[in-house]
């Protein structure tokens, strides 16, 4: 059996309020944009996850809300501050603490933390996409791994394959 695991980088946020505590910036109405794009992808491509596991930064959340209605209605949703600004090992963690049962599960945070996992986890396996992601993973991009694990747990560098990589300029 395999994993898939989608991750979504947040769409852009707003720096109209340069006081505003990162953890609060909301989405620009680029950033919103975006997300309806990749939504109505992520519907035409039937992507149906089995758990969200979504930062509980304010972008993240505002991302999640605009993407929602392209996803079935069941999807479950968990959410968690432990991927925000977070490093490999707490992404790794969070795949374990968090996958449960879900085959599929699409991770909604930020980078730099998203770009290293995927890298960590595919170590080459992704062709074009691959050197596409590893010159940058923009915001509101997506990509799709397949990892080659029984369990959440199991997940470690270079379990996976990049199968796509998908930003909002590709889109539209």
């Amino acid at each position: 059996m395999t994993r898939s695991l989608i991750l979504l980088r947040h769409a852009k946020s707003s720096w109209d309020q340069p006081d505003l505590n990162d953890f609060d910036r909301p989405l620009s109405k680029r950033g919103e944009r975006a997300a309806l794009v990749v939504g109505k992808f992520l519907e035409q491509e039937r992507v149906r996850p089995d758990l969200v596991l979504c930062s509980e930064a304010r972008r993240t959340m505002q991302t999640w809300e605009v993407i929602r209605p392209f996803l079935p209605r069941r999807t479950a949703l968990e959410t968690t501050a432990s991927i925000y600004e977070a490093g490999l090992d707490q992404l790794f963690k969070a795949l374990t603490d968090f996958g449960g049962a879900a085959k599929t599960l699409l991770m909604i945070g930020h980078n730099p933390g998203f770009e290293r996992l995927a890298l960590a986890l595919c170590q080459g396996q992704g062709g074009e996409d691959q050197l596409r992601l590893q010159d940058k993973f923009p915001t509101c991009a997506l990509a799709f791994i397949d990892l080659d694990i029984e369990e959440w747990s199991a997940c470690a560098p270079g379990a996976g394959t990049l199968t796509c990589f998908v930003t909002p300029k590709d889109l539209v």
